[in-house]
């Protein structure tokens, strides 16, 4: 069983037409995603809602970095692995 953090009573829900609209995909490809569990949404009563928090990092979940900043990125979690084995191996 999986554990979420509660939500306040005030916040605001977002329906998949709604979502989808404000992303420009379709319905049907945000249903079939929140189906396979793959995108965060609200779960009641049959119904599924979004709050503007998880709208908000879908987007993020989805944005591509420019790929000098994807490279810095790959660079620095290599560098984190290296040292993170180097500190393993001192123990």
């Amino acid at each position: 069983m999986k554990m979420h953090a509660a939500l306040p009573i005030d916040e605001d829900f977002y329906t998949i037409e709604e979502v989808a609209r404000r992303l420009r995909v379709s319905a049907r490809w945000l249903a079939d995603e929140c189906r396979a569990e793959r995108v965060e949404h609200v779960h009641i009563a049959r119904q599924r809602r979004f709050t503007r928090q998880q709208v908000d990092a879908l987007i993020a979940s989805r944005t591509v970095l420019p790929s000098s900043e994807r490279q810095l990125d790959v660079t620095r979690q290599r560098v984190l692995s290296r040292l993170a084995r180097e500190k393993q191996r001192k123990r």
